[in-house]
């Protein structure tokens, strides 16, 4: 069964995580707001596990964004964890409060939570655990020519994973027929919903007892689980098209126009008078920018999506190239010293 879906290993903790994973993956093709509502329960619920096993957990009825913040002070979600969790908050939030949500959004919040289930089951069971790569969803029947790039990305990095794993191979296939066949009965996913609603019960009692033993640990003992998070951080892998996600959100929630996929220069996206405006993949005499920042139409800076445990000093460098290799047009103000004139 656990080659069908990326959150199996979450069993060791508890079953709910995996039910919310599997059913996030399941509503996704068709109903990608409710995904993204599954996938904030899962990780909420992951939230919680953290501070119940610590000896922080206050009350279920605590806000994510409390509890979050809490969290990161006593040092256990370190900053690009609780990025990552706050992403998935918002979202799913949104998508509650605004019935807002769609696909690309819907499944870099799927791979953000696996990496936070990653980042858990390192932290708190098995250091050196190797997760092997993301196994994609279904596609949508109207899925977008980029939607469809990037699941054709994610799965030939799956069929390269499986095909260095080809020891192992053999002793999935009996498992991954059964849940295939399993995935196509609806009753399969009336009943884990209904697990899922029947589990919320239990659950309570569970966090108050891992509270209870989470709240008898010495300091000492708790700052080797800050040690424990901090080094499963550092090995949490964001490929450059999560990356570009996670910019997007944040430059947004800066005030920002911005869509790495719908405001490119090649679809035609350009700065305009009173916006402030991201256009991906600006074209220099020195290569592609990632991001130009515009604020109306003077460029303000050059931003480059690197994945995680890129060598960042030479990213900046990069950077500087492509903010001094800038192609001015008479269309467009700068600061300081000129740009190099625009290509004919």
């Amino acid at each position: 069964m656990a080659a069908l879906t990326n959150f199996a290993f979450l069993a060791e903790h508890d079953s709910q995580l995996v039910r919310f994973g599997m059913l996030a993956e399941r509503y996704f093709p068709e109903d990608p707001n409710t995904c993204l509502i599954k996938l904030r329960q899962l990780t909420e619920l992951l939230a919680q596990l953290v501070a119940s096993r610590t000896g922080l957990f206050v009350s279920a009825e605590e806000s994510q964004f409390e509890l979050l913040r809490r969290l990161q002070f006593r040092g256990l979600l370190p900053r690009e964890i609780a990025g990552l969790f706050h992403e998935v908050r918002e979202c799913g939030n949104k998508a509650a409060h605004d019935g807002s949500g769609d696909h690309r959004a819907a499944l870099a919040m799927l791979r953000y939570s696996w990496q936070l289930g990653v980042w858990y089951h390192r932290t708190f069971k098995y250091r050196d655990y190797k997760s092997g790569a993301f196994i994609p969803p279904a596609a949508p029947k109207d899925e977008s020519a980029e939607l469809r790039a990037e699941l054709d990305r994610l799965k030939g990095e799956l069929a390269v994973h499986r095909q260095s794993q080809a020891g192992t191979a053999k002793r999935l296939q009996a498992a991954e027929a059964e849940l295939r066949a399993a995935r196509q009965d609806q009753a399969f996913w009336e009943q884990m919903a209904s697990e899922a609603e029947t589990a919320k019960a239990a659950l309570a009692g569970k966090l108050a007892t891992l509270q209870e033993t989470g709240a008898a640990q010495s300091a000492a003992e708790v700052d080797r689980v800050v040690a424990a998070a901090d080094a499963a951080a550092k090995a949490v892998d964001l490929d450059e098209a999560d990356t570009r996600q996670l910019i997007d959100d944040q430059l947004r929630a800066a005030g920002w126009e911005v869509d790495t996929e719908r405001l490119k220069h090649s679809k035609g996206a350009r700065p305009e008078k009173g916006k402030n405006r991201a256009v991906a993949e600006w074209p220099t005499s020195d290569g592609i920018a990632d991001y130009v920042l515009f604020v109306g139409l003077t460029p303000v800076a050059a931003v480059e999506a690197k994945r995680q445990n890129t060598d960042v000093s030479a990213s900046l460098q990069q950077a500087e190239r492509y903010a001094r290799g800038f192609a001015a047009s008479p269309s467009l103000a700068t600061y300081g010293a000129p740009c190099l004139p625009a290509p004919p």
